[in-house]
């Protein structure tokens, strides 16, 4: 299974994947994957994504400087599903001495939508630093890790911490808050038009193109396509033509969409 990277690839997208038919290195099938938004009229405000969650994120740091935003950023995510937000951030040591950190956050963020609207929240960070000036070659430091679990009501706003720095004394943290989608017009990305484009090679020779075709897919859902070609060989004892049937079966599933990028899931199987 390959994930695109959630809420880092743009709808429009080219995705490739080699798959070995036959005998080990004498064939190959290329996909080729784009994924858009099918172009549509706009429409009255209909209801948002059943099960979704929209969850809103602020980055929030503490150092030398004060209090600062690293940013904020929104995702709609289904109720139950993960998505993972990466955000870095430089701190500089409160003592004066000038010493800069920088971070990486990952952060896995899994919600439940209640029954009163609200959600529960579940936060996994992860927090891998460099400090500038350090001597080259050391020993790289185990990420720090985090985890959280809150229970927010609608629209309220929670802190959650998500690192603290022995070197800088500086902190990160996240201002979360859960609610329900915005209502999207019939434009908005709830169905993905897919292009799968397939190409075929002999040993080293560059693939040719062989089939293409379109799929759509909802938000959740999986839509799949078969592709079989039947490959010439070369001639029996006895002078008889000979063929071969090869397939390749590739599943598509969207699973997340934040402000017009998507989180799709590919599947490829080949016989």
């Amino acid at each position: 299974m390959s994930r695109v990277p959630p809420i880092a690839t743009q709808a429009r997208r080219g995705f490739r994947r080699a798959v070995s038919l036959g005998a080990p290195g004498l064939t190959t099938l290329l996909v080729v994957l784009g994924a858009a938004p099918p172009p549509q009229p706009p429409a009255a405000p209909s209801a948002g994504p059943v099960g979704a969650v929209r969850v809103t994120i602020e980055t929030i740091a503490v150092d030398r400087r004060g209090t600062w935003s690293v940013g904020t950023d929104i995702a709609d995510i289904f109720s139950g599903g993960t998505g993972v937000l990466k955000k870095s951030a430089t701190l500089i040591s409160r003592d004066g001495a000038g010493t800069r950190e920088m971070v990486d956050l990952t952060a896995r963020i899994t919600p439940t939508a209640a029954p009163t609207g609200g959600c529960s929240l579940r936060l996994e960070t992860e927090a891998r630093t460099v400090v500038a000036g350090a001597k080259s070659g050391s020993r790289p430091r185990r990420p720090d890790a985090t985890r959280a679990a809150i229970n927010l009501n609608p629209d309220e706003e929670r802190l959650v911490e998500a690192f603290t720095s022995s070197v800088t004394q500086g902190r990160l943290a996240f201002k979360v808050k859960c609610g329900s989608p915005a209502s999207p017009s019939e434009s908005d990305v709830r169905f993905v038009d897919f292009v799968l484009s397939v190409a075929r090679g002999e040993g080293d020779k560059d693939p040719q193109p062989m089939k293409s075709n379109q799929l759509r897919a909802g938000l959740g859902r999986e839509a799949s396509n078969l592709f079989s070609f039947n490959v010439t060989l070369d001639p029996d004892a006895t002078g008889d033509k000979r063929y071969r049937k090869e397939e390749l079966e590739v599943t598509l599933t969207p699973t997340l969409e934040s402000g017009g990028r998507l989180q799709v899931d590919v599947a490829v199987r080949g016989e």
